[in-house]
């Protein structure tokens, strides 16, 4: 009954088989949009501490990084809709492989300046994503958020996509990928920083665990971070135990990062499938119970507006960061822009529930640059 009830409840997602498979469908692969389309060319800076072979990526951890860039092509479908809630498609144009050097003098050129809209963002995603997938959903989260720093996608080692009837095993194997990855995306982090200081870091589900051990059990990375804070990170969705993120994570965080928060949904029934699975409370549930976190803004995104197709809207899990379009708005334009926690309230994007807590009030989105209409609107 446990192995049905988790099969049914992790397969979210239609899969691929583990052997290596070109990173992102070739643009002649893209669905048709017959609309007219807005389409941005951009190069994406990837890293990877999966084993690359010809075809692609293993599952297999390294102890080496692999270094390249990846041009994609961003259409976001013509629609009433604001931007964050727009139909997006990303294709892959082009790949290359960099040696360290090359690639770092390549992120240092591309960051123009170090403010907030121009800051470097650095992508962890979750469990049971492809290459391609895991770039494109990175791709996603920089156009809903309207931020325009160059985008960074870690890329660490799971299965490809959710496979039925064995999900458990899938979920094992990638719990412990994530649990050996953290070193690796500590160093990427820590150069990230040297060549950009003041980065973005949004980590979504099992990859808030890379995240979590990368800036607090990395003793390098945890010194560099305290002396020189990232601008802000935003952690949604959070596959990690409950218990050790209050206990060993929480009372950090506020240390490692100017500005944190923790983002959250009541529907999400992948994490509930993991509370199962792993016989404790998901972090993600943090946003709407328990004990406030001195530092760290928790907030509900039960309501928030999403940009999933209809059937998924209706019935699908709210998991899926890419489509998760009040909390990322909601994330850049309040928690990356420096404004005032309290400006949610202030241009009625959410209710305050006290104590550092916010839930996301249904169908609002904030405007572009919610600093600024606050300043306007007090």
């Amino acid at each position: 009954m446990m192995v049905l009830l988790l099969s049914a409840l992790l397969a979210a997602a239609p899969a691929h088989d583990a052997t290596p498979r070109p990173d992102i469908p070739c643009a002649g692969a893209m669905r048709r949009i017959t609309a007219r389309a807005d389409t941005v060319r951009d190069t994406v800076f990837v890293v990877s501490n999966r084993r690359r072979v010809a075809r692609g990526f293993t599952r297999d951890v390294t102890d080496s990084l692999w270094y390249g860039v990846y041009v994609t092509r961003l259409v976001v479908g013509a629609s009433p809709a604001p931007r964050p809630l727009a139909p997006m498609h990303v294709t892959r144009v082009d790949s290359a492989a960099l040696d360290a050097a090359e690639w770092g003098t390549r992120l240092a050129g591309a960051v123009r300046d170090t403010s907030a809209r121009e800051a470097a963002l650095v992508y962890v995603h979750g469990y049971s994503s492809s290459p391609g997938a895991a770039v494109a959903q990175g791709v996603q989260v920089r156009a809903r958020g309207g931020h325009a720093g160059p985008l960074v996608v870690f890329l660490w080692p799971t299965h490809e996509l959710y496979v039925v009837p064995t999900p458990v095993h899938v979920y094992r194997n990638d719990a412990r990928a994530a649990a050996r990855s953290g070193p690796a995306l500590a160093r990427v982090l820590r150069a990230v920083d040297s060549l950009a200081p003041g980065a973005v870091l949004v980590a979504h589900s099992m990859g808030s665990r890379v995240a979590l051990d990368a800036l607090i059990t990395d003793s390098a990375a945890h010194a560099q971070f305290t002396a020189r804070p990232l601008r802000a990170m935003g952690i949604f969705s959070p596959d990690a135990s409950a218990r050790r993120f209050r206990e060993t994570f929480a009372p950090q965080l506020p240390g490692i990062a100017r500005r944190v928060a923790l983002y959250g949904a009541a529907r999400d029934y992948v994490l509930g499938a993991s509370a199962i699975f792993n016989r404790e409370r998901r972090a993600a549930g943090i946003a709407r119970r328990g004990d406030p976190l001195p530092g760290i803004e928790l907030v509900d995104d039960s309501r928030g507006a999403r940009a999933e197709p209809l059937l998924l809207a209706l019935a699908g899990p709210a998991h899926a960061v890419r489509w998760a379009s009040a909390a990322v708005a909601d994330f850049f334009a309040i928690v990356v822009s420096g404004a005032d926690p309290g400006c949610r309230v202030t241009v009625g994007t959410a209710d305050d529930r006290g104590d550092g807590r916010w839930r996301l009030r249904r169908g609002a989105l904030p405007p572009a640059s919610a600093d600024s209409a606050c300043v306007t609107m007090r």
